[in-house]
């Protein structure tokens, strides 16, 4: 092998190594049993590194945004050696974690990221950072048309505990390309299917929990991704998570009451013969330690209990094939496995009775069960217990109840029973449409003793109400299953708790949440925990630190953390019944104690579909009493549920617990209204007005107060409403602002606002107006970054008076990456018509343009590729969906000579001479002439004409306006009358008539030709010369592309004086103030291996030789880093880079300067990238000047001059260089004594081309086939 190409750059690694990266020995070796088995035996935990997973811990604890499910760990070592129920996380950052693509298509796993991702409906952030520059794996383009499917599997892991479950978070695009998900654990010959989905999937990253339930020996783990023979789309898995996966280890001595295994290990006294090894060894299962217990687990049959009708022994093998089956049982771990499943009608149960048991007296009878509840929100089970009394019956006693979806798995319970009379146990398990109850592994301590002659079943088996009812609210025959009589009246489920009052007393909403929780049914609200612990109705003197409740009466009770004996996910929740529709205005209001060590945490969470909205979290206190809080709720479609999410460690010393009183939803019915409801106008100082946030997303508008970066409109320190993803951390794509139902008060109203868009990853900020019996329409939008400045911009509300319609306001902020923001500020209405817009891009409206009776200019997009005429993409999104003004000019739909106009709205008067600015696009054939003229009444005057220029591209024209009254602007097409392009400036003077600007096309009767328009801008001030911007009033026409697609990174406009997020230049050097402006680049954003950001200029002609100069400011740090600007020409052939810079500069602006050729029509392109590590560091461009036809001057000395390297980084760049120098002789020696490297002709011509040169102002760097001798 050549070594020529090859040595150098790994030499230099080995010599330099990297910033981020230390190779560190170790010497850990344990035996193959002890890879992968989710413990780490190895300081470092290196034995777990490549096991599909890494070991993550905070005391053995999840952080509170972990347990609420909103996020998972990330990889990470905290300095303590991880407990058994440590999580192991993989979130791909750094590599695949063990997981490989075994697929046998071409339809196959790979890791990628979104910033890295030119094309595809792939996600546009990773899970773990919610940004573009974080890692998943996802599954890779397939072009085929044949049913393929793509397998991701895990190394082989080894030995997981019962208690193991495995969580991830998958992203399916919304017309995926995936008829089926599937997640299968291999063990032995058999494989489980573990989850199974054909969708329909929610928008974003959805979670999975799975449990594995215990794994003896080897096993592994595979994703499938099944596609169809007809959708494309995208899949994609992050954060893969197992939790409490390790068994315990071996301990020299047990904690007191423990039970010590035969391998050494420890187990709490409550797994001890509880059906599960816990040990690992089984030790804790063994004949002679539960040789006295009872244990049922349907294998063979019902054992010691009968059943009435509505119980069947079944198994997940040839079972019914329903999603929502199980799909193995307990005991075996195996889809071959038996349990019970109830198949009772709905509406009743099916009852399993114990044998009768003698009276325990002193003794606890304890019953452990595990039961299966998934499917259905109406799925219950119930434990009831029954006595023989020497007096009359007695009515069965409800025990335990456990009802709502609890996911696909079983749950261990537990219930301990003390009588003085003989009894029986019932279960009650009645189904809900669609759902599935279960039952395995009953097992009867050995205080159960059953009595001695064989006993009837007891009487009334059926008689458990499985549905206690409130008081005085009971079913009547007249109403359907599932509806509430009260009276007369049967209310359907669909109006019950939906806030607004059908029954006379209210009772279709009760138990809906609100509740002091004195009341056995609690206001509803149900417990769904599974692990150690629960949610449950405690009397105050039990409570943990608490006397009394809020009420201060000591017999008072409350919702209160609990011990439970599920075997899964330690937090517990506790959520109400279906709630909804909501209004804007809707609130709980609640009383709360809370007190827990660092890793516990009380939050609210709002569930809609299956989506997760983390609304309201505690803070832990350390005063021992309640506390009082109220949390928004704001307007939410039907269904929607809330959920109380808690955690607190009850075994630590102090009074560790949470607790929650008073729970009362208030102003939540969707007909209420108030007086701000109808307060359109508003600047946010005192509250939202009759504005409101929506709930499109976790995303959420705010009202915020004026502080750093963020500053206000109306005063600059007041409020306003901010839509910032970032804070609090959002991964939804958008955010609502809306109002309620509005009556118009005129047939025209002008709705105005001032709005702020600045970063380089913002997106779009659009407004709507919804009518009454009509579809959404779009009156305005912009996007991408706008200058960190506040800008003002109107629309014209239309309404139909006589219909007596009412409408509603929506601004919607649809972000398109990470690093930005939107705001808004001083919303005001007022009856007429608004001026013409300042900026028009076409992308929701013509903007109020007018082309006449004739209608030949159109807006259009070319979504479909097959637009009869005009571009086959927009200038404002450069994507076929974008939209534009275009008129057909061939001679049918308007013969030679003819003329159609574009005529805009009013503008309103200018107080200052102005620059308007549009794209025109002109087919290859000549279409004709493209006109603008300024109209005031009956005068006129030509401002532009066009008649050339035609072909892909869309081209920059502008024209100089100044008026003092109202104008407009008019467009038409004409015969080529005038060629090449003029342009005057146009001055009305002050007139008491309005003036316009028309565009016209004059036809020149040539088939297939058209004119385009679009991106209209008025702006202040004159307008620059072609290429030249000194950016005071804006970035003049050089476009910041968020290059190559969308999710890059844009360049903004900003000045010194403006605050900002991003780190800029203090001055700017066209005033050398803080009041001038610049364009920006923070390159901060980029992240490692991040690629650039495009600030492209309008086309130019070919020209011989021309003159760019410009002024440029870099600032970063000293070591390691480096950012790059760079400038190119592109053109039809290529690109071509013209000039470069880089390296540590000073913090002062330096000029450049570069002379451009090309024998065509080019682009000059600004591109700021990064050379090294990711850093924060600005990189800002001022007065460019483009000078056609003119060589470049050599500039003057001038202070700063180029940046110095210091003496330190002289010497060590010096003695690194001697050591490379020494290290390649004795490597060339040796090599040349082998014979060298092929010769000339063995090694492929490079050709030289457009890309291969390199110019820099100090030097030429030409490629290899230039040099070299011929």
């Amino acid at each position: 092998m050549c070594l020529c190409g090859h040595f150098l750059p790994v030499l230099v690694l080995l010599l330099a190594g990297s910033p981020g990266w230390t190779w560190v020995p170790t010497h850990c070796r344990p035996p193959i049993e002890a890879v992968c088995n989710f413990v780490c035996d190895c300081g470092d935990c290196s034995d777990e590194a490549q096991c599909g997973e890494w070991a993550s811990w905070e005391g053995g604890r999840a952080s509170s945004v972990q347990a609420v499910h909103l996020a998972t760990c990330s990889p990470g070592h905290h300095g303590a050696p991880p407990t058994p129920d440590t999580p192991f996380t993989c979130d791909f950052e750094q590599d695949s974690c063990g997981w490989r693509d075994i697929s046998t298509s071409g339809y196959s796993w790979l890791r990628g990221r979104a910033g890295a991702e030119r094309e595809g409906p792939g996600p546009r952030s990773d899970h773990t950072l919610g940004t573009d520059l974080g890692w998943y794996v996802a599954v890779g383009t397939h072009r085929g048309k044949e049913v393929a499917t793509a397998a991701l599997r895990s190394p082989v892991l080894r030995e997981a505990a019962p208690t193991c479950q495995l969580s991830l978070w998958h992203y399916t695009a919304s017309g995926a390309d995936a008829a089926e998900l599937r997640l299968g654990l291999t063990h032995g010959a058999e494989t489980l299917t573990l989850w199974q989905s054909s969708g329909p999937w929610g928008p974003g990253w959805q979670e999975l929990v799975v449990a594995t339930g215990r794994i003896q020996g080897d096993f592994w783990v595979t994703f499938f991704a099944t596609r169809n023979a007809t959708h494309r789309g995208a899949v994609a898995l992050d954060d893969v998570v197992f939790w409490g996966c390790g068994l315990p280890t071996p301990q020299a001595h047990c904690a007191l009451g423990h039970h010590h295994c035969q391998n050494g290990a420890c187990v709490e006294p409550h797994q001890l013969c509880d059906g599960e090894d816990n040990c690992g060894d089984r030790s804790d299962e063994s004949p002679p330690a539960c040789s006295h217990h009872m244990a049922t687990d349907f294998e063979t049959g019902l054992g010691l209990w009968s059943h009435s009708e509505g119980w069947t022994r079944n198994h997940s093998a040839g079972g019914p094939g329903c999603p929502t089956w199980p799909r193995r049982d307990h005991s075996q771990n195996s889809a071959r496995g038996s349990f019970l499943v109830s198949v009772a009608e709905p509406s009743t149960p099916a009852i399993l009775s114990s044998p009768e048991f003698q009276a325990s007296g002193s003794h606890n009878c304890s019953l452990t069960f595990y039961h299966y509840l998934h499917g259905s929100e109406d799925g219950c089970l119930q434990l009831f217990l029954r006595t023989r009394s020497p007096r009359a019956p007695q009515d069965p006693i409800l025990l335990r109840r456990r009802h709502g979806e609890l996911g696909a798995t079983w749950v261990r319970d537990r219930v301990d029973i003390r009588s003085e009379h003989p009894f029986w146990i019932l279960l009650a398990g009645q189904t809900g449409p669609g759902g599935v109850v279960g039952l395995d592994d009953l097992i009867l301590s050995d205080h159960c003793k059953p009595v001695a002659e064989v006993s009837s079943p007891p009487p009334g088996l059926s008689a458990p109400a499985p549905w206690p009812q409130p008081p005085g609210v009971q079913p009547q025959d007249f109403c359907e299953p599932g509806h509430l009589s009260c009276g007369d009246l049967c209310v359907p489920p669909e109006q019950l708790c939906d806030f607004q009052q059908q029954c006379g007393g209210g009772e279709d909403e009760q138990q809906c949440g609100s509740t002091d929780f004195e009341s056995p049914e609690a206001g509803g609200w149900e417990d769904a925990s599974v692990g150690q612990l629960q949610w449950g109705r405690l009397p105050a003197p039990e409570g943990r630190g608490l006397g009394t409740d809020t009420g201060g009466a000591v017999p008072g009770h409350f919702l209160s953390l609990q011990r439970a004996w599920g075997q899964l996910r330690a937090e517990a929740r506790v959520l109400t019944p279906v709630l909804g529709p909501s209004g804007p205005r809707c609130k709980l209001h609640m009383a709360y104690y809370f007190h827990s060590h660092p890793q516990g945490f009380l939050a609210l969470v709002v569930l809609e579909g299956s989506s997760r909205e983390l609304v309201w979290q505690a803070r832990s206190s350390s005063s021992g009493g309640w506390e009082v809080d109220t949390v928004l709720l704001g307007a939410r479609g039907r269904p929607f549920r809330l959920e109380f999410v808690g955690l607190v460690d009850l075994d630590r010393p102090g009074q560790q617990g949470a607790g929650v009183d008073d729970v009362t939803l208030r102003d939540c019915s969707p007909t209420a209204s108030t007086k701000e409801d109808a307060e359109v106008s508003c600047n946010f100082e005192r509250d939202t007005c009759g504005w409101h946030t929506g709930h499109l997303t976790d995303a959420h508008w705010h009202r915020t107060k004026s502080r750093g970066p963020g500053y206000d409109h109306t005063t600059g320190q007041g409020y306003f409403m901010l839509l910032d993803p970032t804070d609090p951390p959002a991964r939804g794509p958008g955010a609502h602002l809306l109002t309620q139902s509005q009556a118009p008060a005129a047939p025209q109203e002008c709705l105005s606002f001032w709005y702020h868009l600045y970063g380089p990853q913002i997106g779009t900020l659009r407004l709507v107006m919804r009518q009454e019996g009509e579809t959404e329409k779009h009156l305005w939008s912009r996007s991408g970054t706008q200058g960190n400045r506040w800008h003002q911009a109107w629309a014209t509300l239309h309404h139909q008076l006589a219909s007596g319609a009412k409408y509603q306001l929506l601004f919607e902020g649809l972000r398109n990456g990470y690093h930005g923001s939107m705001a808004l500020d001083d919303i005001a209405v007022r009856p007429g018509p608004c001026w013409a817009p300042k900026h028009c891009s076409f992308e929701d409206s013509a903007c109020g343009f007018s082309s006449g009776t004739q209608g030949l200019w159109r807006r259009q997009a070319n979504t479909t590729g097959h637009a009869t005429w005009g571009p086959h993409a927009d200038h404002t999104t450069e994507t076929a969906q974008g939209h534009y003004m275009v008129v057909d000019t061939s001679p049918q739909a308007l013969p030679r000579g003819h003329v159609a106009s574009l005529t805009s709205e009013k503008h309103r008067p200018l107080a200052q001479p102005a620059c308007l600015t549009f794209w025109y696009h002109l087919s290859v054939h000549s279409p004709g002439t493209l006109r603008v003229r300024v109209e005031e009444a009956a005068r006129q005057q030509q401002a532009l004409s066009v008649a050339a220029h035609g072909g892909p591209a869309w081209r920059l024209g502008d024209v100089d306006v100044q008026a003092e009254q109202a104008w407009r602007v008019s467009a038409g097409s004409g015969p080529p009358r005038l060629q090449g392009l003029s342009r005057q400036a146009v001055k009305l003077p002050a007139l008491p008539r309005p003036a316009q600007v028309v565009f016209e096309a004059v036809a020149a009767g040539v088939e297939r030709s058209y004119i385009a328009l679009d991106d209209l801008l008025l702006q202040d001030g004159p307008c620059p010369r072609p290429a030249s911007c000194d950016f005071e009033a804006g970035l003049c026409g050089w476009s910041p592309l968020p290059w190559p697609r969308p999710g890059g990174y844009s360049w903004d406009w900003s000045s010194g004086a403006t605050p900002s997020r991003y780190s800029q230049p203090p001055v700017d050097h066209t005033l050398g103030t803080e009041a001038g402006h610049f364009a920006l680049f923070e390159t901060g954003v980029l992240g490692p291996g991040g690629r650039g950001a495009w600030l492209r200029g309008q086309p130019l002609p070919a020209t011989e030789a021309s003159c760019l100069r410009f002024w440029y400011h870099m600032g970063f740090p000293e070591h390691f880093y480096k950012g790059e600007l760079r400038v190119l020409l592109t053109s039809a052939r290529g690109q071509l880079v013209v000039w470069g810079a880089g390296g540590h500069l000073q913090h002062q602006w330096l000029e450049g300067q570069v002379e451009v050729a090309s024998a065509e029509e080019f682009q000059i392109v600004f591109e700021a990238t990064l050379g090294g590590q990711p850093a924060l560091g600005p990189i800002a461009l001022d007065d460019v000047e483009y000078l056609p036809g003119q060589h470049c001057q050599l500039p003057a000395p001038s202070q700063g001059g180029k940046a110095v390297p210091t003496v330190p980084a002289v010497v060590g760049s010096t003695l690194l260089l001697l050591g490379l120098l020494v290290l390649l002789g004795l490597v060339g020696w040796r090599w040349l004594q082998k014979g060298g490297c092929p010769s000339r002709g063995e090694v492929a011509a490079v050709a030289s081309g457009f890309d291969n040169i390199l110019f820099n102002t100090d030097r030429v760097t030409l490629p290899a086939s230039i040099t070299d001798d011929q």
